[in-house]
């Protein structure tokens, strides 16, 4: 049996704002503006959502806190600012860090929970709609029922989802991303080939899907050098935010696998960025999996009209190697134990071995 569920209304385009302003307002009367301290001005997002607002007088609040990565702390700050304001629902303008806290934030705004009941969704099942304006191309949180949150105080990276945190709007114009620094365009634009990819690794991969993996994959391909290389190429800026949007699409049926768990330690203890942490281990856990999905990869690169050796050879390209690291014992011995106990471990195609998880670590010592 097969099965797509996908209740966000996505909007792509240019200008999708402006000409949709009349379903905003749908919504309620008064949301809180989630955002970074700079990315959703420079991209002109801020601006198009608040001529949006004025034109249909609604007053709204911004909060501008969210760095990434974001904390339980900064989503409880969140929360005080949306109850004290009575905003009745969540208008997220950024990559995933805002966008995600913002979940957490219309979860916490809708419900009478404790601060980490949001990682269990057995605690609730509604929250405060939520906008969603996307400002770079590699999450596909705007399509997806997932959030990840950082908890500072027990050094650990976590997500959860549920259906109630599937964006109701989804705003995506490709223009917002041109904005992008060049390393912030690679390490996007892997996270969303990664997402891709996880499609197929999990052993929950919808068959339905399929067609959204091998168009997505072939786009990252053929655009992510050029949206570097040439920033405001609105062609390649806008295939990659499709490749995004159909790699949120796909996880929000096969979630992700050890791929995406192996790479939180790296960004916590480290500072990688969670895409790079994901480019880092992206061969390495290609031939993890590659004997016990074999036929869904080689259809995969039948499809794409590439080998696997010549699509190792176009990542080598994208130079995702693990920056230094005081990658220890020590750290491989905590943070193994984290990555077998978290949910995605439970997704791969085959049993990983907490021996296999500390071979991949040991091999980025240098």
């Amino acid at each position: 049996m097969n099965s797509f569920f996908m209740p966000s209304r996505v909007i792509f385009g240019q200008g999708c704002i402006q000409e949709n302003t009349r379903l905003i307002r749908k919504l309620g009367r008064k949301p809180l503006i989630v955002t970074g301290k700079s990315s959703a001005k420079k991209s002109g997002a801020l601006d198009d959502i608040i001529a949006a607002l004025e034109e249909l007088n609604q007053e709204y609040v911004i909060f501008d806190k969210i760095v990434e990565n974001p904390t339980l702390d900064s989503v409880a700050e969140g929360r005080a600012i949306c109850k004290n304001n009575r905003c009745d629902y969540v208008i997220a303008i950024g990559g995933g860090s805002p966008i995600d806290a913002a979940k957490a934030i219309a979860v916490l705004g809708k419900n009478n929970i404790r601060l980490r009941d949001i990682f269990d969704p057995n605690f609730y099942d509604v929250a405060l709609p939520i906008i969603a304006v996307p400002t770079t191309s590699g999450t596909g949180t705007e399509a997806t029922p997932y959030s990840v949150i950082t908890d500072v105080e027990r050094s650990k990276k976590a997500g959860f989802g549920s259906p109630a945190i599937f964006p109701n709007i989804s705003f995506c114009d490709p223009t917002y991303t041109c904005s992008m620094p060049a390393k912030v365009t690679r390490d996007t634009g892997i996270d969303a080939l990664s997402h891709l990819l996880e499609g197929l690794y999990s052993n929950k991969r919808e068959k339905l899907t399929y067609p959204l993996i091998y168009k997505g994959v072939r786009l990252v391909i053929d655009n992510l050098k050029t949206a570097i290389k040439e920033p405001n190429n609105l062609k390649a800026r806008a295939a990659m935010m499709q490749a995004a949007l159909y790699g949120g699409m796909v996880i929000s049926h096969s979630s992700t696998t050890l791929q995406h768990s192996i790479g939180y330690p790296v960004t916590t203890v480290f500072g990688v960025s969670h895409g790079l942490s994901n480019g880092i281990f992206m061969k390495a856990m290609m031939e993890l999996y590659y004997p016990h999905i074999k036929r869904e990869l080689d259809d995969l690169f039948e499809n794409i009209k590439m080998t696997k050796l010549e699509f190792y050879a176009w990542l080598d390209d994208f130079k995702l190697d693990a920056p230094e690291m005081e990658m220890t014992e020590e750290f491989i011995s905590k943070r193994v134990k984290e990555v077998m106990g978290s949910r995605n471990m439970a997704l791969n195609p085959f049993e990983v071995s907490q021996k296999q998880i500390e071979q991949l670590y040991r091999d980025l010592i240098k």
